[in-house]
């Protein structure tokens, strides 16, 4: 392990690629010279500034899901075999309105969640009247999540969990919104696939372009998608791999 005495490292995305190459040492021994990103204290900066950055972005993503709930068109009856196309009716903007319920609601026990060990709230307080219009209920959601998020990512009792889906870091949650929110918007960033070299441990066809281990220099990871390789290189190690192997093809031709 690469441990140091005074600091802990993030538990979000940004050290992904530190993680998986840790559990391949205790498994392997394969050492590498990934750092990690500490935390500070718990969380480091780019994740609290990315989530900072993703919560601002909640509002207009969640009205343009909104909107769709609202005008949405009814989505194609589809059927099997044993099935009738009518089995599960839909109505317009079905898949929205179930969405926008689900992430507000998740959103607002956050909040409630936040006030209460804050002692802003008490435990038994209703903070949404019958009748409160949807968009309010999303700009203070929002706004209640922007003015503690500094306590969130670093005193939250869950603020030292990993981002991983269904834990309560606060970050993580507000990363899982933000994307479920982008994808359904259809806003979510594509990357284009590129074709890699051969692994250069195990030799396959299994390298790739990392979709979540962070950046260096705003470049991908590169890593082996074979479980028993597993192998994780910088970009700036890739090109410097793959002119060698170019080197080695130009003398053998």
């Amino acid at each position: 392990m690469h441990d140091h005495p005074t600091q802990k490292p993030c538990p979000g995305p940004c050290n992904n690629a530190w993680r998986r190459a840790e559990t391949v040492l205790q498994e392997t021994g394969a050492d590498h010279l990934i750092t990690p990103a500490w935390g500070q204290p718990v969380q480091c900066y780019d994740c609290v500034e990315r989530a900072r950055h993703q919560v601002g972005e909640l509002p207009e993503l969640l009205t343009q899901i909104q909107l769709e709930a609202i005008y949405g068109t009814r989505p194609q009856n589809t059927a099997t075999i044993g099935s009738r196309p009518n089995d599960t009716p839909a109505w317009p903007g079905q898949a929205a309105r179930l969405l926008i319920d689900a992430l507000l609601g998740e959103m607002e026990e956050l909040v409630a969640d936040v006030l209460v060990q804050r002692r802003i709230w008490q435990a038994d307080f209703d903070p949404t009247p019958t009748g409160t219009r949807e968009g309010r209920r999303i700009s203070s959601a929002c706004n209640t999540l922007a003015g503690h998020l500094d306590w969130m990512m670093q005193l939250h009792p869950a603020a030292g969990e990993p981002h991983d889906n269904g834990n309560a870091n606060p970050g993580g949650q507000i990363r899982h919104w933000h994307a479920t929110a982008q994808r359904f918007t259809k806003q979510h960033p594509q990357r284009d696939v590129r074709k890699m070299a051969p692994c250069p441990r195990c030799k396959g066809p299994y390298l790739a372009e990392s979709r979540d281990l962070r950046l260096v220099d705003d470049r991908p990871y590169i890593e082996c998608r074979d479980p028993d390789c597993r192998r994780i290189m910088t970009s700036a190690e890739y090109d410097t791999y793959v002119k060698a192997l170019a080197a080695v093809v130009t003398q053998a031709a």
